[in-house]
């Protein structure tokens, strides 16, 4: 014989109370999950409109960016999807152009490893590519019909941001850089056929941080060009090159910018900073100002700090303007500032080596 015992209401909790206990928990979940989300940094992409690999996502040529969708093809870029039905799913479909566009993913902070896959089955193609505010990455990879090849580099993503609730002052003209903004952008010239892409964050690489004025800033317009912008086109992976230079900038600007307390914060033991500064300097007029004063003083102050954080400091010789004598030969026009870097005695008292 079954028995039905009736519920002991007055035994159990009431499903209001229990209801109002687990309310904040879902929420939590919601706002980590949300947060997971926001800070993905990893992708892998097929391009084209074939089939997909499995562990990938497709991506068509009516993908545009949006912050909500976290990569597409960014600033109104026009590409051509085209499918060769071949057995490699990966390559027999792709995208391409025979003009400029843009590829943008949303990730945190970090560096990236980049592996790009290029080619087309049924023609020639040449392509260079650029990150964020027009640094160098790959240049003129030319593929023959029918050739698949991958290539990867290294890609610094940074922001303003410093712990503590700090941030960097940046310039207004620096506010719609793409370096500063919140995604990885990769821009692809010549004629690209873009198979596929794989982004990974990673955290084995020695960072070279660069600091300096509009000689090593990342110019983002033709056809303006910086030594810091193209010297990552020359370093494989396992070095990623951090820019941080800004046009008009001295050793103080940047000190004041907080530009150097951002390099501090995230540099690691066995990384390096790259400086190169004196432009600017040298039209500083007030009193203690001077290649053998101020300037020698906040040297002094960036060799002690990066030795702090284990780092390695390299001080750049200045570029040489463009200035010529009457014998139609190059003239210094950077008085001391390029040598005094290298004087014994400035060498002893700051411990620079």
């Amino acid at each position: 014989m079954y028995k039905t015992i009736a519920p002991d209401r007055a035994a159990k909790p009431n499903d209001m109370s229990i209801q109002k206990f687990i309310k904040p928990f879902i929420f939590l979940g919601l706002m980590v999950n949300l947060s997971q989300a926001q800070e993905k940094n990893s992708y892998k992409l097929d391009f084209g409109p074939g089939k997909v690999v499995k562990g990938y996502t497709q991506v068509l040529p009516n993908d545009a960016y949006s912050k909500e969708k976290g990569f597409g093809f960014d600033f109104d870029s026009k590409v051509e999807g085209i499918n060769y039905d071949g057995k490699n799913l990966l390559t027999s479909d792709l995208v391409k152009s025979s003009k400029p566009f843009y590829f943008s993913v949303s990730v945190p902070e970090g560096n990236y490893k980049i592996k790009v896959t290029l080619g087309d089955p049924n023609a020639e193609m040449l392509t260079t590519v650029k990150a964020e505010s027009r640094r160098l990455m790959l240049e003129n990879v030319k593929t023959t019909a029918g050739q698949s090849l991958t290539k990867t580099f290294i890609v610094n993503v940074k922001d303003r941001h410093i712990a503590g609730e700090q941030a960097v002052s940046l310039k207004p003209r620096e506010l719609t850089k793409l370096d500063w903004d919140d995604k990885l952008t990769l821009e692809f010239d010549h004629q690209t056929a873009l198979q596929a892409l794989e982004i990974k964050r990673v955290e084995d690489q020695i960072t070279v941080f660069l600091a300096g004025n509009s000689t090593v800033v990342d110019q983002d317009d033709e056809p303006w060009a910086s030594w810091g912008q193209m010297i990552p086109r020359f370093f494989k992976p396992g070095v990623a090159i951090a820019n941080h230079a800004e046009s008009g900038l001295t050793l103080g600007s940047f000190l004041g910018s907080k530009r150097l307390a951002k390099i501090l914060s995230i540099m690691k033991p066995g990384d390096y900073l790259f400086i190169e500064f004196g432009h600017n300097d040298q039209k500083d007029k007030g009193p203690g100002d001077g290649a053998y004063q101020s300037y020698t003083e906040r040297l002094k102050t960036f060799i002690s700090e990066v030795k702090k954080k284990g780092g390695i400091l390299v001080v750049v010789t200045s570029t040489s303007r463009r200035s010529f004598g009457a014998a139609g030969k190059i003239v210094n026009s950077l008085g001391d500032f390029p040598r005094r870097r290298t004087e014994g005695r400035f060498r002893r008292e700051s411990g620079f080596n």
